[in-house]
């Protein structure tokens, strides 16, 4: 269900690109450091932007540094983390369990990885209650919807924007919690709905829920994705961010809009 919220490199010129690289390889840096493979395996470009987001509101110290990887052996790169780094990594590992438990729920597969992962969630739970509490909530009402049978797309992307608009605050105190909270919230709104609408003939092929049945048409769900992009959008527009500005709007305004476009090709 992830991996939406990434860069629009149609729209991005080499300076914004390597910027946004170097976060994407530092997330995979810190991963890799605190999880081993398995974190690496879990990484995707939507906690980049979180991390990004954190980094920049908060004004964290950045560290840089060099080295090469399994992806990219040929050359050195560069990375950069902070202490947001470090939050991003632990929440994508969190939705990591999660993506596992709906793998084995919906498919009957990655139950070795899941319980492998299972000490890991303790340790999480432990560290952050009130985001693991939130996000097993949710998945367990969106779980009964479907189960029901639910079509209604709108109620259950509130849902999965509920659970990540909670990842989005780190802390409750922070002045920004309320708008990292509605953030968070439009853009779980927008990946369910678009990863539904993507799913759609597959789902149905293999006899799997969606909540967009065959007589929902593209203008319908594309204004649900409006929406939900739009309310992601008006949020971010009040955080008061200066240095990651260009590559978040990128994301934000066209990035996320990849992968409908692409479907548009298609219809």
């Amino acid at each position: 269900m992830f991996g939406y919220v990434t860069l629009s490199t149609k729209n991005a010129d080499k300076e914004m690109m390597a910027e946004y690289r170097s976060h994407y390889c530092g997330l995979c840096h810190v991963l890799k450091e605190k999880y081993g493979t398995k974190g690496t395996t879990a990484l995707s470009y939507d906690m980049v932007f979180l991390e990004m987001v954190l980094s920049d509101l908060n004004d964290e110290k950045i560290s840089s540094g060099e080295e090469r990887c399994k992806v990219r052996p040929v050359k050195a790169h560069r990375y950069v983390t902070s202490r947001a780094t470090e939050y991003a990594a632990d929440m994508q590992m969190l939705l990591f369990y999660y993506s596992l438990l709906d793998n084995v729920h919906d498919e009957g597969k990655d139950g070795k990885k899941l319980e492998e992962l299972k000490p890991l969630l303790s340790e999480l739970e432990r560290k952050y209650p009130r985001q693991c509490r939130v996000t097993r909530e949710r998945l367990a009402e969106i779980t009964r919807a479907e189960e029901e049978d639910c079509r209604d797309a709108g109620r259950l992307s509130l849902l999965f924007g509920e659970l990540l608009g909670e990842i989005f605050v780190e802390d409750e105190r922070s002045h920004f919690a309320g708008d990292l909270r509605a953030l968070g919230s439009g853009l779980g709104q927008f990946i369910y709905l678009l990863d539904a609408w993507e799913d759609r003939r597959k789902d149905q092929r293999k006899g799997l829920f969606n909540p967009f049945g065959e007589d929902v048409g593209e203008t319908e769900a594309k204004e649900l994705l409006l929406s939900a992009a739009a309310s992601a959008s008006t949020a971010f527009e009040r955080l008061p961010l200066d240095q990651f500005v260009p590559i978040l709007r990128n994301i934000l305004y066209s990035g996320i809009w990849s992968k409908f476009r692409e479907e548009d090709k298609h219809e």
